[in-house]
């Protein structure tokens, strides 16, 4: 499917299980989109007592997502062994999602729980279908 000779793990993946990374990468994906699946879902660690805060879920969705970018950049990208001015081609948007997310998030004094109307979703429809 790639373009390049299998190396490294990728080679070692292919030989001992007949998938390539392609597979293994989206199966990756998958599990840690479950993993942010339950820390939005959940309200408690499941078999503990332990409470997930709002903190938690960030830290889990920012750390999940950085994860996941690399994953899908690196091997559906092909960005994996690439020159690096590409890598850095395709991470310049990345400056303008920290612009947003100052300007929305940490510029305003009430932060997430204050925004305003046009960037809150509709709770009522949410909570009441």
């Amino acid at each position: 499917m790639g373009e390049h000779a299998a190396t490294g793990l990728e080679k070692w993946l292919l030989d001992k299980t007949g998938k390539d990374i392609y597979f293994w990468n989206f199966q990756v994906l998958m599990f840690f989109t479950l993993f942010e699946v339950g820390a939005v879902f959940f309200e408690v660690i499941p078999g503990t007592d332990i409470r997930i805060t709002r903190f938690m879920v960030w830290a889990i969705l920012i750390g999940v997502g950085i994860i996941k970018g690399y994953g899908i950049a690196a091997y559906f990208m092909h960005l994996r062994g690439d020159p690096r001015i590409y890598t850095r081609t395709a991470l310049f948007p990345v400056l303008f999602v920290l612009l947003m997310m100052w300007g929305i998030g940490l510029s305003n004094p009430e932060a997430i729980t204050e925004l305003p109307s046009w960037c809150t979703p509709d709770w009522d429809y949410a909570t009441n279908r």
